[in-house]
């Protein structure tokens, strides 16, 4: 049994979660729901529990605040937020989970169950770092990205990512001179977090970093050349996407 605390100032709100992971998510014990800043600060001091669903902005102290107060972590956390895009992809830049309000039932059981599969607690403090380094910038263009492992998170360099596969739920990030990484996000997850950083999905199972492209071969069914390699096969409804790509590249360059 997972066992969570709710923080929100809008007491619908943890009413309403409550409800949800009481129907949806009945391995989710629910120890306590708060609604003041203070009174969570030191509910989360004196109790052992697994997972804090936490809102972002409050009065006293905001979502932040309260975990920079927080002595011992030992716990995972998901953001509940009506953040705007720009705080949502830094969210999934620094890996932690987040529900966007209202919660939608389906989004929270996929939740629940990344966090069920974990098999230990993130570094919330770094994480924490992280996110407010990237919310701190006057424009969104991260040069590393933190990747949840089955055992906590990684950062790496986004230059770094040579490509990047499929592994059913999971996905494969194949680093430059570095061993590989599985993560528990999907190829789709990964493309969408990497849009704008000069990745090109060529497969259904592959996304590859055009910055490591050595070699695109068009005879033979049409397959790449990565830069530690790897030969992959390109897609025939992926070729009219990946030719425009290079396109728009070369004139940039």
């Amino acid at each position: 049994m997972m066992k969570a605390i709710l923080v929100d100032d809008e007491k619908h709100c943890t009413e309403s979660l409550d409800i949800l992971l009481k129907a949806y998510c009945p391995a989710v014990e629910v120890v306590g729901k708060y609604n003041r800043a203070e009174e969570a600060l030191e509910a989360i001091g004196r109790n052992s529990f697994d997972v804090l669903f936490l809102d972002i902005e409050m009065p006293v102290y905001n979502g932040f605040e309260l975990l920079n107060r927080v002595a011992k972590q030992n716990f995972d956390v998901v953001f509940t937020t009506a953040y705007d895009q720009f705080a949502v992809k830094a969210f999934k830049y620094s890996a932690f989970d987040y529900l966007l309000k209202p919660i939608d039932a389906d989004e929270l059981v996929k939740c629940v169950e990344k966090l069920s599969e974990k098999k230990s607690q993130s570094d919330v403090q770094s994480q924490l770092s992280f996110l407010r380094s990237i919310l701190d910038r006057d424009r969104f263009q991260p040069q590393k990205i933190a990747l949840p492992t089955t055992v906590g998170v990684e950062y790496v360099e986004i230059a770094d990512i040579v490509r990047c596969e499929s592994d059913s739920n999971y996905t494969r990030i194949f680093l430059n001179n570095q061993n590989p990484i599985l993560i528990c996000r999907t190829l789709k997850e990964v493309e969408e977090l990497l849009e704008n950083s000069n990745f090109a999905r060529i497969h259904h199972s592959h996304l590859i970093s055009l910055d490591h492209l050595r070699k695109y071969v068009r005879s033979d069914g049409g397959y790449v050349i990565m830069s530690d390699g790897s030969e992959l096969t390109v897609s025939r409804s992926r070729k009219d996407v990946l030719n425009n790509l290079l396109k728009v590249r070369s004139f940039r360059n």
